[in-house]
């Protein structure tokens, strides 16, 4: 946030290894540490916004901090000067005039209740969807975003479901944790999708090198746009302090077309990125194939080049028991000894079941 004039609101962390340009380039010899060290290739997204929506990020913000630290920052003056507009020059804003919604997590502490508005938008997102849902994000583990997706899968009419992820987990401790939350929650939409609805990809490179997912977008049909801080883990759902942003084409709005252009044509571009084609041509392919993403991805994919791979169910792993304690992604703060409880119960139901076999 800089002024209240403009304000940022996405997955982008402020460190190391996460610069990259949408070719993801196998090599790129600008993709290193200040060390000179390479790293892999990164995909994020980060919503930029001015006027009115900065204005209420920087009031969050300068909220967020009093009650982390006391301190009361100086609230800028407002609204700021034209000439003192610090918008990056070459960046086209994709809407203009739109009404912006802020979507929260936040813990309970300190005199103050929970908020968990970025699980309420999500369930209220799945449950309104027609068509499409699509998703990316670096996990794959809330279990109440699983069990909504389920349930549409599972209804004759409900939407596709596509989800772009990495293929696994960044770190040894993050890998076994939600990379085992996530195979459990794979089989359980799994037996859900009847209908053949629901694909989970990861990107890769043109080398076939895995790209690591760390945005967090929801578009739903050409409706709602969500892009945020928020991941599809238990803890952002009522743990963690999150933000989220949202832009939703309300029926009869006067900018409703314009809306659904914009969204459409952002999720395209995501989806060219990753397939390495073009917005356009993920257009065409979609109009071809009925609106359906999963045919036109089908269709785009390719054995070469940079391109989504679809990801199975994989065998259960050594990070089973943690995930299915919830001790180190629980939804809500809970006294330590609980969620160690619930670990070492896990532990002893598996070596019953193995010693039955």
């Amino acid at each position: 946030m800089v002024d209240d004039a403009i304000a940022f609101c996405g997955g982008i962390d402020m460190t190391a290894e996460r610069w990259d340009t949408q070719r993801h380039n196998d090599n790129d010899p600008n993709r290193r540490r200040p060390s000179g060290r390479a790293y892999r290739p990164f995909h994020d997204a980060t919503a930029v916004v001015g006027g009115p929506a900065a204005r209420a990020l920087g009031d969050l913000a300068r909220e967020r901090w009093r009650r982390a630290t006391g301190e009361v920052l100086l609230t800028p003056p407002w609204p700021p000067a034209a000439e003192d507009d610090p918008w990056p020059t070459g960046l086209a804003p994709r809407l203009r005039g739109v009404e912006v919604a802020i979507a929260r997590t936040e813990p309970a502490g300190r005199g103050q209740p929970e908020s968990r508005e970025v699980e309420a938008l999500w369930l209220a997102a799945i449950a309104a969807a027609c068509r499409t849902i699509y998703v990316e994000c670096q996990y794959f583990a809330a279990r109440c975003v699983g069990e909504a997706l389920a349930a549409r899968l599972a209804q004759p009419d409900g939407p596709e479901v596509v989800v772009v992820t990495p293929r696994y987990a960044e770190g040894w401790l993050a890998g076994r944790v939600m990379d085992g939350a996530r195979r459990r929650l794979l089989e359980h939409m799994r037996r859900a999708d009847r209908f053949d609805r629901f694909r989970i990809f990861a990107p890769v490179t043109a080398a076939g090198d895995p790209i690591y997912v760390h945005a967090k977008v929801l578009t739903v049909d050409d409706r709602l746009l969500r892009i945020g801080s928020a991941n599809l883990n238990n803890r952002s759902m009522g743990l963690d302090t999150e933000c989220d942003l949202a832009v939703e084409a309300g029926s009869g709005d006067r900018m409703e077309s314009e809306i659904r252009r914009a969204i459409l044509s952002f999720r395209n571009t995501l989806l060219a990125e990753h397939l390495g084609s073009e917005s356009a041509r993920v257009a065409d392919v979609l109009a071809q194939n009925g609106g359906s993403l999963i045919q036109a991805i089908q269709t785009l994919r390719s054995p070469t080049g940079r391109t989504l791979v679809e990801l199975g169910t994989p065998e259960p792993g050594k990070g089973e028991p943690l995930a299915e304690s919830e001790l180190l992604d629980p939804e809500r703060a809970e006294p330590a000894w609980i969620a160690f409880r619930h670990l070492v119960a896990s532990r002893i139901t598996g070596a019953r079941r193995r010693s039955q076999t």
